[in-house]
């Protein structure tokens, strides 16, 4: 799969794949900005804390983000305020902001060099039709005493009909960020730390619970789920209250960076940022967004995307890329404890494309769970929390009836026309098959159902890989699994019969 601009500073990293059995007070599975920051606020605390990462550190999503820290979240206070009420806004306001002032703090006690800084935000509008929406949004930033401007210097577009921008955001280099923060927790004395060391089951048993990983089982009192999206369906549901977007996103040397970020009001989004890498400049550019039942032709999405780049700087990319984000139907995250008969299991998912706060009070929160502290963002992110009318209407159209889509649009076309010769879906003793010839005529045979939710998988032409359009999974052209939720292969074994 192709990398992102942040990963070209990944560098060697080195660290052991978990071996052995292992007990531990705090279980933490996953290594990204939740995972990482949760660990950090357990440093020489009272627990011995165990921290996996299912693949190498710096491949997962923190680390395809476009890096920004900042509370002007397109226009995510209304979304909240029509489906809930003010003070859950203003909550989710606040925890915004503390998240921004945790990562400073971070960066600043622990001299990380993360390329962190200052940048103006702005949300953005092309379309007359979305101008009311922009009103109301003001209306709301006026009552939680937000300072705010309705023009910008740095962007004078005359074909932008409305825009509101805030000042005192920032943008960072993600992964020089979640190395800094690595490089600390790797040296407490109460952590150990591995990759490549993939959870595949938890089980509870009496006053503890057991999880595999490679083989291995870890003893744990409380467990962190802190992977981009939860392995498992029960408990907590979390594929009946989320879904899932595709981005795709590019980076593209300029002459010069602008102190100013900014996105979209509506979807697709189109979102941008500059970034300095020492003396070279970047402008940053994500579009061609969906949920990713649709757009499944992904070359085109692709070639997209780095028209409507080039069309801006003139230049074709120096990276591209995708990301995946978990959406939730009432746009809040899911933090907290994964359900009353599971307390010491928490979880921390659904952040709506803005996981560098969310994912940095999404430690502090389960920090505070795990130590029986008492945190104010508890309730409005609780997993747990009441349906609502609004709520369950975007559970129908975003979950029901786009998984359905997906499924029914793979079970009638099982080779779109964007498939060529090279991969194709075929039936082989009554069995669903992928099938993909390399360069080199190679045959390459898997399974063409996704072991997590039992969905059909839809080729990849340009990074190689069977994906799930309901809820992420992927595989390699092997059947080797390369992202979740599914923890499980589709290889197929020669030696055995398919029936």
């Amino acid at each position: 799969m192709k990398k992102s601009l942040w990963q070209k500073d990944a560098g060697h990293n080195s660290f052991d794949k978990l071996s052995k059995n292992l007990s531990a007070d705090v279980l933490i599975i996953g290594g990204g900005i939740t995972g990482l920051t949760t660990a950090y606020n357990l440093i020489d605390k009272k627990y011995n804390v165990v921290l996996l990462e299912g693949d190498k550190f710096f491949s997962g999503t923190t680390c395809k983000s476009t890096g920004k820290l900042t509370y002007l979240q397109d226009l995510k206070y209304q979304d909240i305020y029509n489906i809930y009420d003010f003070q859950t806004a203003k909550l989710y306001y606040e925890a915004q902001k503390d998240a921004i002032r945790l990562a400073k703090k971070i960066i600043k006690d622990n001299n990380i060099d993360c390329d962190l800084v200052k940048s103006s935000s702005i949300t953005f509008t092309n379309d007359e039709k979305e101008i009311k929406k922009f009103d109301k949004e003001q209306d709301i930033l006026d009552a939680l005493d937000v300072k705010y401007y309705i023009t910008s210097k740095e962007f004078d577009k005359k074909e932008v009909k409305r825009l509101i921008m805030v000042k005192n955001t920032y943008v960072f280099n993600p992964v020089k960020y979640l190395k800094g923060v690595l490089k600390t927790v790797k040296n407490a004395k109460n952590i150990k730390v591995y990759e490549n060391s993939r959870v595949t089951k938890i089980k509870k048993e009496d006053k503890h619970y057991v999880a595999y990983a490679n083989d291995y089982e870890i003893e744990a009192k409380k467990i962190v789920i802190a992977c981009n999206y939860p392995f498992f369906t029960i408990p907590g549901f979390i594929p009946f209250k989320t879904y899932m977007e595709k981005s795709y996103i590019t980076a593209t040397k300029v002459s010069n960076t602008k102190d100013i970020c900014g996105i979209t009001s509506s979807v697709p989004t189109v979102s941008f940022r500059y970034h300095q890498d020492g003396d070279t400049s970047y402008f940053i550019y994500l579009n061609n967004s969906s949920k990713i039942c649709d757009k499944l032709n992904y070359k085109k999405n692709y070639d997209e995307c780095v028209e409507n780049a080039k069309g801006i700087t003139g230049t074709n990319p120096n990276y591209k890329w995708t990301n995946m984000d978990v959406m939730t139907n009432d746009s809040l995250p899911l933090i907290g404890r994964i359900s009353e008969d599971d307390r010491n299991v928490f979880i921390a998912t659904g952040y709506n494309t803005w996981g560098m706060t969310n994912g940095t009070i999404a430690g502090k929160i389960i920090y505070d769970l795990i130590s029986d502290r008492k945190n104010k963002y508890e309730e409005v992110f609780n997993p747990s929390r009441e349906m609502t009318l609004l709520k369950f209407k975007n559970f129908i159209s975003n979950t029901i009836l786009s998984n359905a889509k997906a499924y029914t649009f793979n079970l009638i076309k099982k080779n779109p026309s964007w498939y060529k010769d090279k991969a194709f879906v075929t039936k082989i003793e009554g069995k669903r098959m992928g099938v993909y010839f390399d360069s080199e005529g190679k045959e390459h045979k898997v399974s063409n159902i996704c072991p997590h939710l039992k969905c059909f998988l839809t080729f990849n032409e340009v990074d190689k890989t069977w994906d799930c359009p309901c809820h992420g999974s992927r595989f390699d052209v092997d059947g080797n699994v390369v992202k979740g939720p599914s923890c499980y292969n589709i290889k197929i074994d020669e030696t055995k019969p398919l029936n």
